[in-house]
């Protein structure tokens, strides 16, 4: 496998094709002929839709615990295990996997922590439905609209529940510490945003803080839960939590921008929905920071006139003002710095699909 690097103006250095090979690069560092900080490294050769993931053995096998493992032995929990089994991009234990595979692993200890963490993101996923009162997701009834509230809450503590089960077989406390520390900031981000519904003061850095613990941290996670499995030295360790941070920044940006430029068949629950629920976005926070349209949008907000007239304005505006260029742009450069974290990183094929998926995040509609 080669990698294209487009380089700066500087000397010595020549664009073309290079062997990518960690030790090379770091060769080259070290001798000043290339440094990464001037270099944009293309890993991908090919790009690996999330499709193509789901060949991979242990993602066979993740299904299979999936269906096991979110029912149990009454008779109501099999009734609600669809929202687990039916559909999912399968991202988070897509990340367990790929980083727990640089080194041998136990391939039983890797599944069921890319299990746990599917459940994980599930039961989050069941609780926000819950508070979000969301009556689809993913084109399917949710369960709390399907069940009432009271069940789904209970479901989604009972895929917790399986989730840690799974996560403390193996006896890795530091997978478990990582796991735990990034629910509770999955948590306090959530309760920060509930609590600051409709708020038109929001700023850039009140929603970078917002998804980092939301999105990011869970997502780094997953990333360090992999190599811890198949105990990866600690620097490297530090370079897949570093990649799968920037990877949430682009992922949890880009769902945004879907939120305003989807359809609701390809995002799976109605367009513009976050926002008429209150929640501040960054296409909406910078929307309103602009001298022609701010001030509109924040009397729209708070009075809370969602209709047809008020949303097309909104939308209508976001394109004209290029916000919605600028913020894919914002993402597209976590992913350069994502891809960046993994030039460092063992050759092979893990590091190349990793590298897909990063590419496939900005390329997702839903």
């Amino acid at each position: 496998m080669t990698a294209q690097i487009c380089m700066s103006k500087r000397r010595n250095i020549q664009p073309g094709f290079y062997r990518l090979k960690a030790r090379d690069i770091f060769r080259r560092n070290r001798s000043g002929y290339v440094h990464w900080e001037w270099a944009v490294i293309h890993l991908t050769v090919y790009q690996m839709p999330l499709t193509e993931l789901h060949s991979l053995d242990e993602l066979r096998q993740v299904e299979e615990r999936l269906w096991e493992i979110c029912r149990g032995d009454d008779s109501w929990t099999p009734l609600f295990s669809g929202c687990v089994t039916q559909g999912g991009k399968r991202l988070r234990p897509a990340l367990v996997v790929l980083c727990g595979s640089f080194r041998p692993a136990s391939r039983n200890e890797l599944v069921d922590v890319a299990t746990a963490a599917e459940l994980i993101h599930n039961a989050s996923l069941v609780h926000d439905d819950v508070i979000d009162r969301a009556q689809t997701r993913r084109g399917m009834p949710t369960l709390s609209a399907r069940w009432g509230e009271h069940q789904a809450v209970l479901y989604g503590d009972f895929l917790f529940a399986r989730a840690f089960s799974l996560l403390t077989k193996h006896g890795r406390l530091g997978i478990l510490e990582n796991m735990t520390k990034a629910i509770s900031l999955m948590c306090e981000g959530e309760i920060t945003q509930l609590a600051r519904r409709f708020d038109h003061t929001l700023t850039e850095a009140d929603y970078l803080t917002y998804i980092h613990k939301k999105t990011a941290c869970f997502l780094s996670a997953c990333c360090l839960a992999g190599a811890g499995v198949c105990r990866l030295p600690s620097p490297q360790r530090k370079l897949l939590a570093a990649f799968g941070l920037q990877l949430g920044y682009a992922f949890q940006m880009t769902d945004d921008l879907l939120d305003f430029c989807g359809t609701p068949e390809s995002v799976g629950k109605p367009v513009f929905h976050d926002l008429t629920e209150g929640c501040i976005t960054l296409p909406v926070i910078r929307l309103l920071q602009q001298p022609l349209y701010g001030s509109a949008v924040r009397h729209i907000i708070e009075r809370r006139e969602f209709d047809t007239e008020n949303i097309e304005f909104i939308r209508g505006s976001l394109e004209e003002s290029g916000i919605l260029t600028a913020i894919r742009a914002k993402a597209k450069s976590a992913i350069f710095c994502a891809k960046r974290s993994l030039a460092f990183l063992p050759n092979g094929l893990p590091r190349t699909i990793l590298a897909g998926l990063a590419d496939h995040v900005l390329q997702r509609n839903g």
